[in-house]
């Protein structure tokens, strides 16, 4: 087994089909089958179940994905390392960021890279999370950051923090509040029961996240609006329109102004991970690891300093 070998496995795996992998790697198609067969003997498993739309991972193959990307990643930046050790990092890096991390990272890492990074031209693309997912699987963006990444085996993913997502309402909703702007007291379950909620469609990461955690609770929200902005969804709340769940992180503006409050829900786990996410087949650039590491440092220090209320994972 070798680089090329897991290369194009995870070129396989992302196309799910052995020909339109061929296609885009530039080999014959019964090349690469011969490839994936001599892959396959070395496992003494199947890597893949032969489908009438084209090939699909099996459980083995799965396993492969996560340990290919690890090791195509390390791969890349010790070659990235190793050439570049001498050289100041240049070039362009593309980040793609949600609407919550953009808003307290987006700025930041911009400004902090003038003075860190000052030749490498840093483009930051703010989108939903399933469009960052696919940039990165295009090869269109560098770096991501992603809720919830790890089983996005295709991927490789770095998590970095845990957050929670709060209950959100108008102003003076919950009570007295900390210095934070979150409510001293969380408030039960049953508050949820009975209230307007205003929420991205069913498509969104964090709806789909919000209505898992709440069915293990065998809980439901009556969901009277969606809207897939946070802006508006923000305005609309503080109107009085309706309640809704977000991080700290995306409300913290109008926690200090006063406009929204927030509380914890007590009993209900609805923290998320934040991750670092790259695709492991696009190479390593000197200058996109220089601006993880820029942006893993400035999110340590927001943590750090209370202005991201998260809790870092300490063995990134």
């Amino acid at each position: 087994m070798d680089e090329v070998q897991l290369r194009n496995f995870m070129m396989i795996s992302r196309c799910a089909s052995i020909t339109e992998a061929a296609d885009r790697l530039g080999i014959a198609q019964p090349s690469l089958s011969q490839q994936l067969l001599r892959l396959e003997d070395e496992f003494g498993t199947k890597l893949f179940r032969r489908t009438s739309r084209g090939v699909a991972a099996t459980d083995a193959g799965r396993i492969l994905q996560e340990h290919a990307a690890t090791i195509l990643q390390a791969m890349n930046r010790a070659r990235e390392e190793v050439q570049g050790a001498e050289r100041v990092p240049q070039g362009q890096v593309a980040i793609g960021l949600p609407g919550t991390a953009s808003l307290i990272l987006g700025v930041q890492l911009l400004i902090a890279s003038r003075a860190a990074l000052p030749l490498v031209n840093i483009h930051v693309r703010e989108a939903m999370s399933g469009t960052i997912r696919r940039w990165l699987e295009e090869g269109r963006i560098e770096l991501g950051v992603l809720y919830d990444a790890e089983g996005l085996h295709h991927l490789a993913s770095k998590v970095i923090a845990r957050e929670t997502l709060l209950l959100v309402g108008p102003a003076g909703a919950f009570g007295k509040a900390d210095e934070f702007g979150i409510a001293i007291e969380p408030v039960e379950q049953g508050v949820l029961r009975g209230q307007d909620f205003i929420l991205p469609s069913v498509s969104h990461g964090l709806r789909k996240l919000i209505e898992r955690r709440l069915h293990m609770e065998n809980l439901s929200l009556a969901v009277t609006t969606e809207i897939d902005s946070l802006a508006h969804t923000k305005t609309l709340v503080a109107a009085g329109f309706g309640y809704t769940l977000l991080s700290h992180a995306a409300i913290r503006a109008e926690l200090t102004s006063g406009e929204l409050s927030a509380a914890l829900i007590a009993g209900i786990d609805l923290s998320r991970s934040v991750s670092f996410v790259r695709n492991p087949a696009q190479r390593l650039t000197r200058a996109s690891i220089e601006v993880e590491d820029l942006a893993t440092q400035l999110l340590r220090e927001m943590v750090a300093d209370g202005r991201w209320l998260a809790t870092l994972v300490s063995d990134n």
